[in-house]
């Protein structure tokens, strides 16, 4: 990297820093954000290829809908915030730094 940029931790980088009597929820945690972080990738992929909406059919019947590409991104999304801000909350009072790109970055996503 050039100059001034840092790396962002990886969620294993920050459940490093959890604690050693916590540290294995904080790597169980870890590992499902690093899987659903990849699950959310394809899925996004799926989405800008495929679009957002798709024609459902029944038989004779046919409808427009909320691509279940989507609807399981939407969800999975949710849920990925909410396993980030435990895995956080692991963390000891002082680690988090209100004004690091990290904290920045968890308060407009987390």
């Amino acid at each position: 990297m050039a100059g001034n940029e840092q790396r962002v931790p990886s969620v294993h980088d920050v459940a490093s820093m959890v604690p050693s009597d916590k540290r294995c929820v904080a790597e169980s945690l870890a590992s499902e954000l690093d899987f659903m972080a990849h699950t959310l990738d394809e899925l996004k992929a799926h989405v800008q290829r495929h679009g957002a909406v798709d024609l459902y059919r029944n038989g004779a019947q046919e409808c427009w809908r909320e691509s279940p590409a989507l609807k399981s991104y939407n969800q999975m999304v949710q849920r990925y915030s909410n396993l980030a801000r435990q895995l956080v909350a692991l963390l000891p009072a002082g680690v988090v730094d209100d004004d690091d790109e990290l904290d920045l970055w968890l308060k407009e996503n987390g």
